[in-house]
């Protein structure tokens, strides 16, 4: 049975650091990976092995399409704006130079913010979106930061411990449930300086109306090797966007842009109790939803990374290639310093031929992770809807657990939206 998410107020201003360590907030403890599950694994999940297709075609992002986004805000409830916008990209002259990192950052906004439903922003952005949404044709349901722990597991000789936990809904659709560890991270302090959150606010400002915000989600839906993956990403910056047109929402990578928000957000009673329209409502869940932002084409969105110089010539292109991939962001900013001072700001595209040999590279883990994906899939299948499991992997081995509890990561009225 579903609870309704109990919120905690957020102790850091955004997901970019708070101003000075010396008055960070005392954190919780990290989690035990094995909490909550049953002692004894009920399956192994093996590495793949090469697949034959690997050397006979790509394995390609098709059908690409923008189902959602949204912005969180700092907010004594749990509020986000629909559709919001991502930061815009303030394209400064080099050199300049920044802050080290300092304070609390988000390691996992969706599950600080709303932890007892973590996808729940997820569908009710697409809500807003497209009120007719298919939800019973997908397979899978999950953030990008998922598919990378998988990519890892498969792909690197030691990868670091993580955890996904799963639910089948409907017939054949897997969620994804993002688990960590912690939700949020101090940063600063150490004995070597990081400039990435620093970077990003100094080379971005906020969209219009999304002043607010704390960090942009974007949900885009598309076919992975036969596979109708819904997948959820944040977004670092965008490309500012004419002022003289609002584009509110799509219904295709194409950019034909629909005026449909505004309609899809009338049918979720925005009316305030005086019958007066408002801009902000609570759900059933708990959940605050605000009509601001607007709709930012896929072509516009950009991922912006930091590396010092003495580092660049190692720049590991296996983590980085695979953010783009997975969320067909087109646009890659790599920021190059020297101690805080940014004198170049590398511009690459994804499909761009300076890209075609990272991405011959990556061809190999990414077939394993569509064959990964599908024996997962078998898994969930085979242990129905009350099946509750978790993906954990430990010293390089991923063993399937079996939940102590029940509860589920979504609403049952939610869940019925999979059925065929």
């Amino acid at each position: 049975m579903f609870s309704p998410p109990k919120y905690r107020t957020p102790n850091s201003r955004a997901r970019i650091a708070t101003p000075s360590t010396s008055s960070l907030p005392s954190l919780p403890a990290d989690r035990d990976i094995l909490e909550g599950l049953l002692p004894s694994h009920v399956s192994t999940v093996t590495k793949p092995s090469a697949s034959a297709n690997a050397d006979e075609k790509k394995i390609q992002v098709k059908d690409l399409k923008y189902v959602g986004s949204y912005n969180w805000v700092e907010s004594q409830k749990p509020t986000i704006i629909v559709p919001g916008s991502p930061p815009e990209w303030r394209n400064k002259a080099t050199p300049y130079k920044v802050d080290p990192d300092s304070g609390v950052v988000f390691a996992d906004q969706n599950g600080f913010r709303s932890p007892n439903a973590i996808l729940l922003p997820l569908v009710r952005a697409v809500d807003m979106n497209d009120a007719d949404f298919d939800w019973s044709a997908i397979d899978f349901v999950t953030d990008r930061n998922g598919l990378r722990k998988l990519l890892r597991w498969i792909g690197k000789p030691d990868p670091k411990e993580f955890r996904i936990d799963t639910q089948l809904a409907g017939k054949r659709t897997i969620l994804f449930n993002r688990w960590e560890k912690r939700t949020r991270e101090a940063v600063g302090g150490m004995n070597y300086s990081t400039y990435g959150f620093s970077f990003e606010k100094s080379s971005t400002k906020p969209a219009g109306d999304c002043e607010e915000s704390t960090g942009h989600h974007r949900i885009v839906k598309y076919d992975f090797g036969g596979l109708n993956m819904v997948v959820r990403f944040e977004v670092d910056a965008c490309f500012p966007q004419p002022t003289t047109k609002r584009q509110m929402a799509s219904k295709s990578q194409s950019d034909d842009h629909v005026d449909a928000l505004t309609d899809a957000m009338s049918k979720f009673s925005l009316s305030s109790a005086s019958g007066s329209k408002v801009q902000t409502h609570e759900d059933n869940y708990g959940l605050r939803i605000r009509q601001a932002g607007s709709y930012v084409p896929q072509s516009h969105i950009i991922e912006l990374t930091t590396v010092s110089m003495g580092r660049r010539a190692n720049f590991d292109w296996s983590e980085a290639y695979p953010q783009l991939f997975l969320s067909q962001t087109p646009h890659h900013f790599l920021a190059v310093h020297t101690r805080g001072r940014f004198n170049t700001v590398e511009q690459r595209k994804l499909g761009s031929p300076d890209l075609s040999q990272v991405d011959k590279t990556a061809q190999t883990a990414l077939w394993k992770l569509r064959q990964a994906l599908g024996v997962i899939k078998d898994i969930v299948v085979e242990h129905g809807k009350t099946g509750r499991l978790s993906l954990v992997c430990q010293k390089g081995e991923m063993k399937v657990y079996e939940r102590s509890s029940d509860v589920s990561c979504l609403p049952e009225d939610i869940l019925k939206r999979f059925e065929t």
